[in-house]
């Protein structure tokens, strides 16, 4: 088991679905290679693979109930989170058929040990690594071909409130970083992150932790795997901040001057224009335009947007501050300018994302009552 105590064994042991799975494909041998889902047809496709796959699983005499949901293109949080929990975790199914997916909470996907696994997307195919971390926003297709027994991957996954109400908090402490994730999370432009840890044997330690956890299920395990996942991102960012991979251009970058700027940029969000930045560091504002365009494809004015919407979803947590008090905050003099902004950043409104998280805090009032 290489680095790994045999505590840990029975993760690589293949479990009863994974072991029918494996049939499956030697049976049907076209699916080890189709990718479901690619075809303006993909109904028609999804409805034909789960027929096919149900009257396997029936035919094999299992007694518990088909493990895939009919609607496995868009899978909804309720189907692996239980409604008191925030964060919950899974082992990504080995031999599963490529279907195509996407989901409506984040998805995080530790690489254990890839053995040639692929993650598939619209755009292509992404050779794995051990030690890789993928984080899948909402909305994103994708799917994993594991077809081995020595792969594994483990998933965990958060409802977007969550993210909202707790670990965004955290992240919005890492600077220009912060938008990244934002723009992953909120946006629906398809975006993953992937980070090359392979060495960091203290992101192992703590991802195989909570699996023990939610496979054990001791007291408490809901919040100690919500809390190790807090513990996650903080390793993340701490030693890995600046290794992060975009599947779109994105701000992605260790030059000094271009981190100077941006961190100018959240600080004088409300005030700062292009003359005034480049004054303030002796450069020309056409010097200004180009380290900014290289570093992230993006120019002034977009960035500053991007850094505007950023602070607005950390700002309309406070329940006590107007949608107008934060519009001037930020520097939009007209509060129904800020609205269409936020709008087409976020495609929700800043009222609708308010009524999320009073109804997060209403559901949390009512599970401890």
């Amino acid at each position: 088991m290489d680095n790994y105590s045999a505590s840990h064994e029975e993760i690589y042991k293949l479990n009863h679905i994974e072991q029918y799975l494996k049939k499956f494909l030697d049976d049907f041998p076209v699916y080890q290679n189709t990718i479901i889902g690619l075809k303006d047809e993909s109904d028609y496709e999804y409805d034909n693979v789960y027929t096919l796959m149900k009257k396997y699983w029936d035919k094999s005499a299992k007694k518990e109930d088909f493990f895939l949901d009919k609607n496995a293109y868009y899978i909804k949080e309720d189907f692996f989170l239980l409604p008191q929990e925030n964060v919950t975790m899974r082992k990504n199914l080995r031999y599963m058929p490529l279907l195509l997916h996407s989901h409506q909470f984040i998805e995080i996907n530790y690489v254990l040990k890839s053995s040639g696994s692929y993650m598939i997307t619209r755009s292509g195919e992404l050779e794995l690594t051990d030690g890789d971390i993928i984080l899948c926003p909402p909305l994103f297709d994708h799917c994993f071909k594991a077809h081995n027994d020595n792969s594994i991957i483990l998933d965990f996954f958060i409802r977007v409130t969550t993210f909202d109400t707790v670990f965004f908090q955290l992240l919005n402490k890492s600077n220009y970083l912060s938008i990244i994730f934002s723009n992953a999370i909120y946006n629906t432009k398809g975006n993953y992150i992937l980070w090359h840890c392979n060495k960091d044997t203290e992101l192992t330690s703590l991802v195989l932790e909570s699996y023990k956890e939610w496979s054990e299920k001791p007291k408490y395990s809901e919040q100690m795997i919500e809390a190790n996942v807090l513990k996650f991102f903080i390793i993340l960012m701490r030693k890995h901040e600046n290794e992060a991979i975009f599947s779109v251009p994105q701000i992605n970058s260790t030059d000094s001057v271009f981190n100077t700027f941006l961190n100018y940029m959240h600080l004088h969000c409300q005030t700062v224009n292009l003359t005034t930045l480049a004054d303030q560091f002796g450069y020309s504002e056409r010097q200004v335009i180009r380290i900014l365009k290289k570093q992230s494809g993006k120019g002034f004015s977009e960035l500053l947007q991007d850094i505007r919407m950023n602070r607005a979803i950390q700002l309309l947590k406070n329940p006590s501050v107007s949608t107008a008090q934060i519009a001037h905050t930020l520097g939009y003099g007209n509060v129904a300018y800020f609205q269409r902004v936020f709008f087409k950043t976020f495609t929700f409104t800043p009222e609708a994302f308010r009524s999320r998280l009073e109804k997060i805090n209403i559901d949390k009032i009512q599970t401890v009552d």
